[in-house]
């Protein structure tokens, strides 16, 4: 199966995100549209202030769109939900929790506590190979460690 044939999972049709400020409107996105696929792997560039993160942010459901739509799996994007995860560049991670606890925050966010959280948590810490640090809290880290903290707990 081709990229094109496979499913698509993130659908933007036509997004216009205009933002009032005190020089009068500002176009950050102007009818953009874009099918993701499944197993697709799509980059967002440019330079400052061309609306990549606020395009990410409408995706997220963190910002609405002016005008257009946004669909996830299908189903039209209306502020945040659990389908989806955001890796903030700044790592927002509680300074106060461990690394375990950090990634078991957000799943409890979810509504997943107990025994469950627990495992989880570890296994998503496996995944970003951080299961020794653990018990680390957020200051013991390195740059990349505290980012892929941030992936494990998205």
């Amino acid at each position: 199966m081709t990229v094109n044939e496979a499913p698509v999972k993130v659908q933007i049709k036509n997004v216009v995100k205009v933002f009032n400020g005190r020089n009068g409107e500002m176009v950050a996105l102007n009818g953009v549209s874009l099918d993701i696929h499944e197993n697709e792997f799509v980059c967002v560039v440019g330079p400052s202030g061309c609306g990549k993160s606020t395009l990410l942010n409408i995706i997220a459901g963190l910002l609405e769109p002016t005008s257009g739509e946004v669909y996830c799996d299908g189903k039209l994007v209306e502020g945040t939900g659990t389908d989806r995860g955001v890796v903030f560049q700044q790592y927002a991670l509680f300074p106060w929790l461990t690394v375990k606890k950090n990634v078991r925050f957000a799943l409890e966010m979810r509504g997943i506590k107990g025994k469950e959280a627990d495992e989880l948590a570890m296994k998503y810490l496996e995944k970003v190979d951080l299961v020794k640090f653990a018990d680390h809290y957020p200051k013991e880290l390195s740059g990349g460690m505290k980012q892929r903290v941030a992936i494990a707990r998205a």
